[in-house]
């Protein structure tokens, strides 16, 4: 039978009160007391209860992740690194996959709160704007990842998907291709713009007219990429390169140039954006556009640990008095704060087997 702080008072000959007292750390407990408290616990194997200590200190040590789909392979190594740098901050995560669904996003935002976490991290990028203002009003603090909005007053850190565009067309022309096909996501996918508008910029700059250019906009899964490949090479057989929305769709799309007799890279190169572990293992392994995911993670955590330390009054900027609650003090902490930062960060390209010189007639 699991001992109480009731039976910890009774072997020691005090109250539940100074129980409590001792086993936080407070003081006002003679030395002798305090040993016969401890060593009661001690021989009684007393453990305190963490949700009676996340009650009485209004802070639950655990942090909300909130992901888009858990299935893309994106999203785990983001959670991984999430967690890592919680724990090392001694912060538990408590993961939510949102499935891309509005009411399952509402639900586990209502949730987080119910459950007392003491900040979140939102790495779904629709929920930002979905959410919006339940976002700015929330009680405590949010942290957006993989979120390019500039307008919302919160912190948000991103990768340069404009940049990412354009280094998959440049390395591909310079390649000697010509005549490309883009497959991208729909609106929204908050990044799918940028990444295409990155592209574009590219293409013109190198000269290569529209209609070598062919744009297919679908689900940015494998099935995605697959049909939007397919759908470009029965418009023009003669496209040899395909700039793909994110690493699953470069494998679909690759799945397609085999489907229809051809050869990666040989007949047609393929450029994915995320590079996801899966990337180095299919084959051909895939040339495709770097995120720092996990410099993502770290930043998000970073932010919300000072943000709470802040409010706690233990960091550089003043919040309650010690022993206040925490997300009482999160107005007066941020009161004198700067606007929220907007992290964008450098992408990068790497080159596998996937891409190669463009097939000549």
């Amino acid at each position: 039978m699991t001992a109480t702080i009731t039976d910890v008072a009774r072997r020691a000959k005090v109250s539940t009160a100074t129980v409590s007292r001792v086993l936080s750390g407070g003081g006002g407990a003679r030395d002798e007391t305090r040993d016969r408290v401890l060593s009661a616990a001690r021989e009684l194997g007393y453990r305190p209860s963490g949700v009676a200590r996340s009650l009485r200190q209004r802070a639950t040590r655990t942090l909300g992740l909130i992901v888009t789909d858990i299935e893309n392979p994106f999203f785990p190594e983001l959670v991984r690194t999430v967690e890592d740098a919680a724990r090392e901050h001694g912060y538990a995560i408590l993961l939510c996959n949102a499935s891309d669904d509005p009411e399952r996003e509402a639900g586990y935002l209502e949730l987080l709160v119910d459950r007392w976490v003491d900040g979140v991290v939102v790495a779904a990028s629709n929920l930002g704007v979905r959410h919006r203002e339940w976002l700015l009003a929330a009680p405590l603090p949010i942290v957006l990842v993989n979120s390019v909005d500039r307008t919302i007053d919160l912190p948000t850190i991103a990768s340069d998907s404009v940049v990412g565009g354009r280094l998959a067309i440049d390395h591909l022309v310079g390649l000697g291709h010509e005549r490309f096909g883009i497959v991208t996501a729909g609106p929204r996918n908050l990044d799918a713009p940028d990444r295409l508008s990155g592209a574009r910029t590219a293409l013109r700059a190198a000269g290569i007219p529209a209609t070598a250019q062919h744009v297919t906009i679908e689900e940015p899964t494998v099935a995605g990429g697959q049909r939007a490949a397919e759908s470009i090479f029965a418009t023009d057989p003669t496209v040899t390169a395909i700039v793909a929305y994110n690493d699953l769709m470069a494998i679909g799309a690759m799945r397609a140039v085999r489907a229809g007799g051809r050869h990666v890279p040989d007949d047609v190169s393929v450029v994915g954006f995320d590079d996801v572990a899966l990337s180095a293992y299919v084959d051909p392994p895939l040339t495709t556009i770097a995120q720092e995911t996990a410099e993502m993670g770290r930043w998000a955590v970073e932010q919300l640990t000072n943000r709470l330390a802040h409010a706690a009054g233990v960091g550089p900027a003043a919040g309650p008095s010690p022993g206040g609650d925490a997300r009482d003090g999160l107005d007066e902490a941020t009161t004198h704060e700067e606007p929220a930062p907007h992290v964008v960060l450098p992408v990068r390209l790497v080159v596998r087997g996937s891409s190669g010189p463009a097939r000549r007639s």
